[in-house]
């Protein structure tokens, strides 16, 4: 009989509960900025280092890149490209304050607000600064010319930005 009857709660035990309740969707699901570093999450590691593992991105990068242009020249070309994301392109350096890097070609792997994560032909995984560079790489038979200082925006904040058009300095 005593299992028929319900347990009554008080007041103060239903708003701790309530509370308790709260709290557990407060908690973040997203891993903060220092949990990401501390478990490298953005570190590539040593065994995927490797040009040919990339090349199928790089294919895929280009049919998105085609369906996204489309047919477009000139402006509405340039403004498809600013929100474009770039994370399997082949970029190349063409022009840098810093020498070492003119010339510099690869698959972008990883894109944050200031650089580019690029592996090269040579297996090699280099991290080139978007400041004062000037990049190039190709969509349907046209070749981009991307100045690195205009870009520097994190690929997330530039697919929702309005851009304006400004002069380029040239390096």
């Amino acid at each position: 009989m005593l299992d028929n009857v319900k347990e009554r709660t008080t007041p103060f035990q239903r708003e701790e509960k309530r509370l308790e309740k709260l709290q557990n969707k407060k908690r973040s699901k997203v891993m903060k900025a220092k949990e990401q570093r501390e478990k490298n999450m953005f570190k590539i590691p040593e065994e995927a280092r490797k040009y040919e593992m990339y090349v199928p991105l790089h294919a895929m990068w280009k049919e998105y890149i085609d369906s996204l242009v489309g047919n477009a020249t000139g402006a509405p070309l340039t403004a498809k490209l600013l929100k474009a994301d770039l994370h399997g392109c082949c970029l190349k350096v063409t022009r840098s304050k810093c020498p070492s890097l003119i010339g510099l070609e690869g698959i972008v792997l990883l894109e944050t607000e200031q650089t580019f994560q690029i592996i090269t032909p040579q297996n090699q995984l280099r991290v080139v600064p978007k400041a004062n560079n000037v990049f190039t790489f190709v969509v349907s038979s046209q070749v981009v010319t991307l100045y690195g200082n205009n870009f520097t925006y994190r690929s997330s904040d530039r697919s929702a930005r309005k851009f304006k058009s400004k002069p380029s300095v040239e390096l």
